[in-house]
């Protein structure tokens, strides 16, 4: 049985915060910097993520002042969804746009007329294009200039990354990748990138209509200590999933997972394992010396924040809250019922997802892209709603709502608006003439159309398109939708998220920025550490306040007071 959507659970009690982040609100008048759900999450991470960047000087003044984020106008025109989306729910089509059905998003005022060519450094994760790729000729035919794009593997784009920003001569566009950002790279954007807040914020950004339509939540982390600093490539903005195998919870339970509280959770994980059948509940995963139990999933369950919360008007870290010790207890509790497959330890991201794929395990949290994944069962993959512990309204954090931003190369104003006019068109949104070119290339040369209406990428359109990798550069936001049918699982993932829209629930540090916090991810590790010697019964809790008390001292009472700077 499925279950309502319901109203965001109330913050759980947090212990008495550190004195300094006392009597603290959110500064009102700033679009997008307010609390509560439907905000952007992990701004520690954005703000932390390891790694080098040459060129950075000296650490940056905190800015108080945030810009107003861009002007949210979604395009309304297009085919219309099977399922209808929001700025947070993703629309799901079907079938692709019918080639009569196409329209043009960018009209000749906004076509970009760049005289000289641009550069750009982009990620890929796919084969190199050919040399010679009459696709890309055809892009730059179309934007009016040459695109020079260094298409890196993602292998190597950290490394070369840092040589780049190193090296003095940084392209016109370079991606910053969300989850693997530099160390140091507010400084670095201050130094090398254009600050785009006068042409980009509020509604500024009605000069580039497609890039209006990317919602707002995807654009405060472009936002970094308070400038507007790129353009965002939108995911959706939900954080991590628990996934799970309705199939096989059917044929066991006789229904599929909805658990309202933890002694349903509990039960219903500790039925469905049978270790003599080589069958369990769920996997966590390796993390260095560390587990992922599933953290985010079972802690949102008893109401730890996500990164940082407010009570009181106080700033608190989600280790000083009693919420995530109970969260802790919960899952030794879960591992000495033996309802975690017992190579959990050592399982990594690709063996768990196997596990879930061969019906070895029947739940692994995961990002939602999961749940469209080609490569699993014929039978579709779900998520279990989240619910409260004590069988309130749930709690679902949410994630960074981009893949990555786009930052340009200081300039003068009237190159940036070409360049932006670039990003522009390659943000065309799907069912628009620009979108179906920029997916599948020139009928006949790239694509083939069937009588059912039906696409499909000839030879020339795999090699060609998907490698030239331009959608890491710019892209509309996201929607659900498979060239090969997934009907069923489009449904299930748009009823999931329709489900679970109401209870996202952001950072309350959210698009700030802390200095510190780029330092703090070996401490934060130190804690996570001493939690799975716990779990696994080879140390005491003491062990685990001890890390906690040494990430606080030496990291965490500093980040506190960083991020209150930029508070009222």
């Amino acid at each position: 049985m499925s279950r309502k959507p319901t109203a965001p659970r109330p913050a759980a009690p947090y212990p008495a915060p550190h004195p300094a982040s006392s009597g603290l609100r959110r500064r009102s008048l700033l679009s997008g910097a307010g609390l509560g759900v439907a905000g952007i999450a992990g701004a520690s991470a954005l703000a932390g993520c390891g790694g080098s960047a040459g060129g950075a000087g000296s650490p940056a003044s905190i800015s108080k002042d945030l810009a107003e984020l861009p002007t949210y106008t979604a395009i309304t025109k297009g085919p219309k969804p099977d399922l209808p989306g929001s700025d947070i729910v993703q629309p799901a089509y079907f079938a692709p746009p019918q080639t009569e059905d196409l329209w043009r998003s960018v009209d000749d005022e906004h076509m970009p007329q760049a005289s000289d060519p641009v550069s750009a450094f982009i990620i890929s994760y796919s084969t190199p294009p050919p040399s010679n790729n009459p696709f890309l000729d055809e892009v730059d035919e179309r934007l009016g200039t040459d695109l020079d794009l260094r298409i890196t593997s993602s292998e190597t784009f950290s490394q070369k990354f840092a040589t780049v920003v190193a090296g003095g001569d940084v392209p016109d566009m370079v991606e910053f990748i969300a989850f693997d950002l530099p160390a140091n790279y507010p400084q670095l954007l201050d130094a090398q990138f254009a600050d785009l807040t006068e042409l980009l914020s509020g509604d500024a950004i009605a000069d580039y209509p497609n890039l209006a339509n990317v919602p707002s939540i995807s654009w405060e982390n472009c936002r970094v200590n308070g400038k507007i600093f790129g353009t965002p490539v939108h995911r959706p903005a939900f954080g991590s999933i628990m996934v799970s195998r309705p199939d096989l919870f059917e044929e066991i339970l006789g229904e599929e997972p909805a658990p309202d509280s933890e002694d349903e959770f509990t039960a219903m994980l500790t039925e469905v394992t049978d270790s003599t059948a080589g069958r369990y509940a769920m996997t966590g995963q390796s993390a260095g010396s560390a587990v992922d139990w599933g953290w985010d999933f079972l802690g949102a369950m008893f109401g730890v924040p996500n990164g940082w919360g407010l009570q009181d008007d106080a700033l608190v870290h989600k280790f000083e809250t009693d919420a995530w010790f109970e969260t802790l207890e919960y899952i030794k509790k879960l591992w000495d019922l033996g309802v975690y497959h017992p190579d959990t330890p050592s399982t990594s991201g690709s063996q768990a997802k196997a596990y879930l794929a061969a019906g070895t395990v029947l739940l692994h949290q995961d990002g939602i892209s999961a749940l469209l994944d080609k490569t699993s069962p014929k039978a579709p993959y779900d998520a279990i709603v989240p619910f409260a512990a004590d069988g309130g309204a749930g709690i679902m954090y949410q994630g960074s709502s981009l893949f990555s931003f786009t930052a340009l190369k200081k300039a003068e104003d009237d190159r940036l608006v070409e360049q932006l006019k670039i990003l522009n068109y390659l943000a065309a949104p799907f069912g628009s003439e620009e979108n179906f070119f920029l997916t599948y290339g020139t009928e006949g040369e790239h694509h083939t159309r069937a009588a059912d209406g039906s696409v499909s990428l000839t030879e020339a359109g795999t090699a060609q398109i998907t490698p030239s990798a331009v959608s890491y550069l710019s892209a509309p936001p996201q929607v659900l939708f498979s060239a090969v049918p997934l009907e069923d699982r489009l449904t299930r993932d748009h009823t999931w998220q329709s489900a679970t829209e109401s209870m996202l629930l952001k950072s309350a540090v959210a698009g700030l920025y802390s200095p510190t916090s780029s330092k703090a991810s070996s401490a934060e590790g130190d804690v996570l550490t001493a939690a799975t010697e716990y779990v696994l019964g080879r140390a005491a809790l003491k062990p685990v306040h001890t890390a906690v008390e040494s990430w606080k001292s030496g990291f965490g009472d500093t980040m506190r007071e960083e991020y209150t700077e930029q508070l009222d």
